[in-house]
């Protein structure tokens, strides 16, 4: 009987409990901790964007930019413009190094990495430069020129996860306040938090800016001209690759090469045609042989001068070691000569 009761009694509690929360719907549970809400059914690809892999290949010229700060770290992406025997110049946003208490590490691709020094910025167009040690990619080329409004441009950049591109047309050039140029070259696209400082390539591969950052689907950075004024404030006047040599076997004459300009030509003796004449001109065919000296015959060695030969002979710093044995020699000889002829005398 007191084994039923006790049965009972745990029957109880153990119903109560399960039904306080339902008749508690509304208010907070017994425990102290609220009821929690119902797992969300939408999945919201935008929270997970910046880090799924896009399948794009890195550019071997855009890098990671992290800056350690004091209450956390600064991430950013950047892109290699310039190189010279031992270093390398890294283009970035002003905003992502600007916290930064020490110095900022810059990632590429390839795995390489090194420690950067912010050796100059410029605030209004959120510029920044940073020198590391010489990578093994290639540096980007910056664009002579502005990109025209329609023109197809692409940013870069490895946000907070994947490295990603995307391309757009241009649509504006704005200005960071008053009383500055609009050289803030507008462009569709969408940058993602992390993307700062990374590139905007044209559709040759130059850097025609800087990405700084977005609103709306659409970025804006520094441009070409304006990211060429801060490099050479810095001291650079950007890469410019060296034209890979034509490889041939044929003569550079017979191809053309080192041909005079077709618009520069010489008259003729009829005034009404013009001829072009190369760089270099051939002799003319039947007088090769007539233009060309006989051969020479072989000439004997001129006599040595025997005084010139006996210094030469006499010299110590030509001929030490020989002149040394010489009178080694000649010390023995005159020592054995000494001794036969003097032991004779005492006989």
């Amino acid at each position: 009987m007191r084994r039923t009761i006790q049965l009972l009694a745990i029957g109880c509690v153990v119903a109560t409990l399960w039904a306080a929360p339902r008749a508690a719907h509304g208010q907070t549970a017994w425990w102290g901790w609220g009821q929690a809400g119902s797992p969300t059914t939408t999945w919201d690809p935008e929270l997970v964007a910046d880090y799924v892999l896009t399948g794009h290949t890195p550019h071997e010229a855009v890098v990671r930019i992290v800056a350690p700060e004091q209450a956390g770290t600064s991430l950013g992406s950047g892109v290699l413009v310039d190189v010279n025997r031992s270093q390398g110049l890294v283009l970035t946003n002003w905003h992502v190094v600007r916290d930064s208490r020490a110095a900022v590490l810059v990632q590429f691709p390839d795995g390489f990495q090194s420690a950067g020094t912010v050796v100059r910025w410029d605030e209004a167009w959120d510029l920044a430069a940073v020198v590391i040690w010489k990578p093994k990619a290639t540096p980007v080329s910056v664009a002579s020129e502005a990109a025209t409004i329609g023109e197809p441009l692409t940013i870069a950049g490895f946000g907070r996860g994947s490295y990603r591109e995307q391309t757009g047309a241009c649509t504006d050039y704005l200005s960071p306040g008053t009383g500055y140029p609009k050289e803030f070259v507008e462009l569709v696209a969408k940058a993602r938090q992390g993307d700062s400082g990374g590139p905007i390539f044209n559709a040759k591969g130059e850097l025609a800016g800087v990405l700084f950052g977005q609103n709306d689907g659409r970025t804006i950075g520094s441009c070409a001209p304006r990211v060429r004024a801060f490099l050479a404030a810095t001291g650079s006047q950007g890469f410019t690759p060296t034209p890979i040599a034509e490889f041939s076997d044929a003569r550079a004459i017979d191809r053309g090469l080192g041909e005079s300009d077709p618009t520069t030509r010489l008259a003729s003796a009829d005034a009404e045609v013009s001829v072009q004449r190369a760089m270099h001109v051939p002799a003319p065919t039947g007088l090769v042989a007539q233009l060309t000296p006989p051969p020479m015959p072989p000439q004997p060695p001129p006599a040595a001068d025997p005084q010139t030969e006996l210094m030469r002979l006499l010299n110590p710093l030509a001929n030490g070691p020989a002149l040394l044995s010489a009178a080694g020699g000649l010390a023995l000889v005159l020592f054995g000569l000494k001794t036969i002829f003097g032991g004779r005398r005492r006989e």
